[in-house]
């Protein structure tokens, strides 16, 4: 990669810094503003590796076109793969940037490992310990890499719904029990701080605040 990037003058402009690729161990992702500049990065990569004996499987490589108007389109023959969305470094990439698939998808995900029913209900496990368990295989899970998201209100609802839906599971309160959302928190025991919806918004600005 480092020789198919050298002298390369193509890729988008992130806050005044010109970025072409994006690598994490044998994760590669190239970027590019134009069709004619992802084609001729990619033949330049695929001759590149050739030289040096490599082969790129097409089967794996993916294009994706980020427009938010949807109305792009490859007219070119790449004989690759188009796809809306595809997981990189575990986390769903939309085409028109929305989050809301990535949100369900997390939700699911930390749900799943809400489904500890014999731990919740074991009256010899004490309440604070319950919540940390909740904390760490739980509310963990749904908040990897959180801070690459864009959220809208309706996002923030389903997350604050979640919340409350975990909280109800760990405490044994059915779902359709009238309970309101200050006096399930305060029975959870749990300080405010580190619940989802008070630690989405300082994951997505610490990296400006940083700067």
């Amino acid at each position: 990669m480092r020789r198919t990037c050298d002298d390369w003058g193509g890729g988008i402009t992130i806050g005044g810094r010109k970025i072409c690729n994006l690598r994490y161990t044998d994760d590669t992702t190239l970027l590019a503003a134009t069709e004619a500049d992802i084609i001729t990065y990619i033949d330049r990569m695929i001759r590149i590796s050739t030289e040096l004996g490599l082969c790129i499987n097409r089967s794996k490589t993916k294009i994706m076109i980020v427009d938010r108007t949807d109305k792009l389109e490859l007219t070119g023959n790449l004989d690759l793969e188009v796809v809306a969305n595809f997981i990189y470094l575990g986390a769903n990439i939309n085409n028109n940037g929305s989050c809301k698939n990535e949100i369900r998808r997390r939700i699911g995900m930390a749900n799943g490992m809400v489904q500890f029913y014999t731990i919740w209900k074991d009256k010899n496990i004490c309440l604070k310990t319950k919540s940390n368990l909740v904390r760490n295989l739980v509310f963990s899970i749904f908040l990897y890499g959180v801070e690459t998201c864009t959220l809208e209100k309706v996002d923030r609802d389903r997350i604050d719904a979640f919340e409350m839906l975990c909280w109800r599971k760990m405490l044994g309160i059915h779902w359709i029990a009238h309970r309101t959302n200050v006096s399930i928190h305060k029975n959870s025991r749990y300080r405010q701080g580190f619940l989802p919806s008070a630690c989405v918004d300082p994951r997505i600005l610490r990296p400006y605040c940083q700067k």
